[in-house]
């Protein structure tokens, strides 16, 4: 290739980008063949009320009449930066949503090209980060519980153990914030009890999802159609524990991802966060669920780390959150 060309995402893209998708992805953990259904209803008509799809800023480099490599990115508005970030000093923040180049077209300037042209297009004069999951509203699940594309349980990333993009991210300037640990349950060989600690109530729902510290059946944090189960503690009627899950049906409908887990601050410490995994883990087996998933980041939260362990999950993948 002596000379690459950029080119912005264009309609009759579609076939050959989910190609490029499904050939390029198809070893990710989680990793399900997308369509372009999949990506035109994910993706192409995505729209959130801050944001929506840009084909300015998807960017592809083809050969012949194929793909080869994609940088997608977008621009959050200080609105949203402001809500993300309480020190944020102003402005908007561009980041970088999906970036791959295939193996084999690797080395050919492929990469720096689709760089400089994202930092032509939306990168100059803002701050500018790695986001492939955390607040991602085309590839990230933060909008509520869904199957990622593949990856985590939240999002596509960056295998810890991928040198290349990481040693590539490096020479941008960006490093891992953090190690993330995923880790699995084998649910029909898991055993494990919480009781529910005196004083308060622990009940499990389908497909409503209460908001945290507020009386319980008043607020719904998430109501996007998806599909998730909540186990939720009471106290006087007020929320203050959940733990939520969601089916990967995409991918086999006996498997299940943890979504979040939350306990208020005042309530940490008294076993709840025992007693909600010990209610999922039932749920589970009630179902006749084969694994389930769940993502940790031990660097931020130890506790949590070693309760899924005790539980039973094992890690099974690492993964760079930028």
């Amino acid at each position: 290739m002596s000379e690459v060309e950029v080119t912005n995402w264009s309609e009759g893209d579609l076939p050959r980008f989910v190609r490029f998708w499904n050939r390029s992805f198809s070893d990710r953990r989680n990793f399900f063949p997308i369509t372009e259904t999949h990506f035109r209803n994910r993706v192409l008509e995505k729209k959130t009320a801050v944001e929506a799809f840009d084909p300015t800023t998807f960017l592809l480099v083809r050969e012949g009449e194929e793909i080869i490599g994609v940088l997608h990115g977008g621009v959050r508005v200080e609105e949203l930066c402001r809500t993300l970030h309480s020190t944020w000093p102003g402005g908007e923040q561009a980041y970088i949503a999906l970036y791959h180049v295939r193996e084999e077209n690797r080395n050919r300037g492929v990469g720096s090209a689709l760089w400089r042209r994202f930092y032509e297009v939306a990168g100059e004069g803002r701050q500018l980060v790695v986001d492939g999951q955390c607040i991602n509203p085309f590839y990230g699940n933060s909008e509520g519980p869904f199957t990622p594309f593949w990856g985590t349980p939240e999002g596509i990333s960056v295998s810890w153990a991928d040198s290349g993009t990481k040693k590539f991210l490096a020479r941008k300037g960006f490093a891992p914030r953090f190690k993330a640990v995923q880790m699995e349950l084998d649910v029909p060989h898991a055993e494990y009890e919480g009781p529910v600690p005196s004083g308060f109530d622990l009940k499990v729902v389908n497909d409503y999802y209460p908001d945290l510290g507020v009386t319980y059946g008043v607020a719904q944090r998430y109501d996007n159609g998806g599909e998730f189960t909540c186990a939720v503690v009471l106290s006087h009627g007020k929320t203050v524990a959940v733990l939520s899950w969601f089916p990967l049906k995409e991918i086999d409908p006996s498997r299940y991802a943890i979504y979040e887990a939350m306990v208020m601050d005042e309530y940490q410490g008294k076993g709840l966060g025992r007693a909600l995994v010990a209610a999922a883990i039932e749920w589970f087996r009630s179902k006749k669920a084969s694994t389930c998933d769940v993502l940790t980041l031990p660097e931020i939260s130890r506790p949590a780390y070693e309760l899924y362990t005790r539980a039973g999950f094992t890690p099974c993948q690492n993964w760079a959150i930028y």
